[in-house]
């Protein structure tokens, strides 16, 4: 059996709404009126046995009114419905056949229009989100999801889904399920406000989900325009207690049933204006990545440059290399990969503003040799014996800090690695650019990287660059132990 708990007060649409539902239903069911501090007049009159009104003489506010409905029910399961609303048919038997006992469920909803008490199908919601406490307009309410994003999430094909947030003025569940959490939270001044949001919380802090259902629908009466106004009276002090109350409880974890943080709600959905919050997926990291590559590194206007010379790297990266520089503050830097000098230059005046450090450049064919006194350019390649003798003979036993940037080919970057690790020291960097290619999936320096690691304890890959997000460095800073 299904009891629907109806709180009313003041509600000029609450016997349209107990016969809609009456006229809907195909399974057993039962309404519960709760008459919060009010007599209807005209009166109703139902002549129905599985209508009944509770009356209240004086006003305890929503909550308690659900409370004291689900407290007096016979069902197995509960719908808590507004007094101004329309349902779907056999949206009890379609509820029930898809509720598993740790979800709590909101039926598609739409707009009720009042004069023909049909659905605006315009005004369809599947999915809503509540907003960060920082949110400007409405911090920490449930809201809907708008243009492009209604859009996206609304193309969803799946029918039963999660969401995460409703609004509040209809939403089903076992009533077994509700007992346990504790009913409704009348610590909330009022009675009233912030619903949605208890609900929603609840079903996923306490181990179990919230689940929007497309097979079935409400259609819900917003109030507003020139129609009857609200009927619990609250002051604008009263109604910003209980948003109060609601920040206290939910964004400090306070809900002493809870097995889950609200941090694990907001990471699985990401929700809008929730971005301080979390951090970036791997989907979306990518997707930062390949952004900024095609703005800074594809020839154009963007690219980044050094006192003048171009420079393959992102802003990024550089910040890691003076960090590395001036923590580290290696006698030498190895670099292979010279192109335009620009990224050898910048090393160099880092090395200049520490007051320390000298920059070995090697290329095949550079395009370009800055001048500056720290720097010696080597022609030749990289991974030719000869070359890494002449680079050994300048080093000697001074720290060695290396940067491998030249050919990005598997075999390239496998011979780099096997001939300059050992010219890296005791707590220096060894870094393998371009671990993802221009698309940012996993590039061939990545595999030699991790064929290199697998065949030496010497090093270990260091998380140095994801502070930052992105850059051409990411994921090939190994250290040398």
């Amino acid at each position: 059996m299904l009891s629907v708990i109806i709180p009313s007060r003041n509600e000029i649409y609450l016997e349209k709404t107990i016969r809609n539902i009456l006229e809907n239903a195909q399974g057993d069911i039962e309404v519960i009126a709760e008459l919060d501090g009010y007599v209807p007049d005209p009166q109703i009159i139902i002549d129905d046995p599985r209508v009944k009104f509770v009356h209240h003489p004086t006003s305890i506010g929503q909550r308690a009114c659900i409370n004291h409905g689900v407290s007096i029910a016979s069902g197995k399961f509960i719908m808590k419905l507004d007094a101004h609303c329309a349902v779907a048919l056999r949206f009890d038997v379609e509820l029930a056949k898809n509720c598993e006992e740790s979800w709590t469920v909101v039926p598609r909803m739409y707009n009720l229009d009042i004069h023909t008490w049909k659905p605006k199908l315009h005004k369809l919601t599947d999915y809503m989100y509540f907003t960060s406490p920082n949110d400007p307009d409405k911090p920490f309410r449930a809201a809907y999801y708008e243009g492009r994003e209604y859009r996206r999430q609304h193309k969803n094909p799946e029918i039963i889904d999660d969401t995460m947030c409703c609004m509040g003025p209809g939403w089903f569940m076992h009533k077994k399920r509700f007992l346990e959490q504790g009913g409704c939270d009348e610590f909330h001044e009022g009675g009233w406000g912030q619903q949605g949001i208890e609900v929603s919380l609840k079903a996923w802090l306490s181990g179990g989900a919230l689940k929007v259902n497309k097979n079935t629908w409400f259609a819900h009466w917003f109030r507003g325009g020139g129609g009857p106004g609200f009927p619990y009276h609250l002051s604008g002090n009263q109604v910003e207690r209980v948003r109060d109350y609601s920040k206290d409880l939910w964004l400090n974890d306070k809900w002493p049933l809870a097995t889950r943080k609200l941090s694990w709600v907001i990471e699985k959905f990401r929700p809008p204006t929730w971005d301080e919050y979390v951090e970036p997926n791997e989907n979306e990291k990518k997707n930062l990545f390949v952004k900024f590559y095609r703005h800074m590194i594809k020839p154009g206007k963007n690219v980044i440059r050094w006192r003048g010379h171009r420079v393959l790297k992102l802003p990024s990266d550089l910040a890691l290399y003076q960090q590395a520089i001036f923590e580290k503050k290696p006698d030498f830097i190895v670099e292979t990969g010279t192109k335009w000098g620009g990224s050898a230059i910048f090393l160099a005046d880092m090395c200049e503003l520490n007051g320390h450090g000298q920059v070995i450049t090697v290329d095949i064919a550079p395009l370009h040799k800055p001048e500056h006194p720290r720097i010696t350019y080597i022609t030749g390649n990289s991974i030719d014996k000869a070359i890494v003798e002449q680079i050994k003979g300048i080093v000697g036993d001074k720290s060695v800090m290396v940067i491998l940037d030249s050919d990005h080919s598997f075999h390239h970057v496998m011979w780099e690695l096997h001939r300059y690790n050992k010219l890296v020291t005791l707590g220096q960097y060894l870094v393998v650019e371009d671990c993802h290619n221009k698309y940012g999936e996993r590039h061939h320096p990545m595999d030699a990287r991790d064929w290199f690691l697998k065949r030496t304890g010497r090093f270990k890959l260091e998380d140095f660059a994801s502070k930052y997000l992105v850059g051409l460095s990411m994921d090939g800073w190994l250290l040398r132990k």
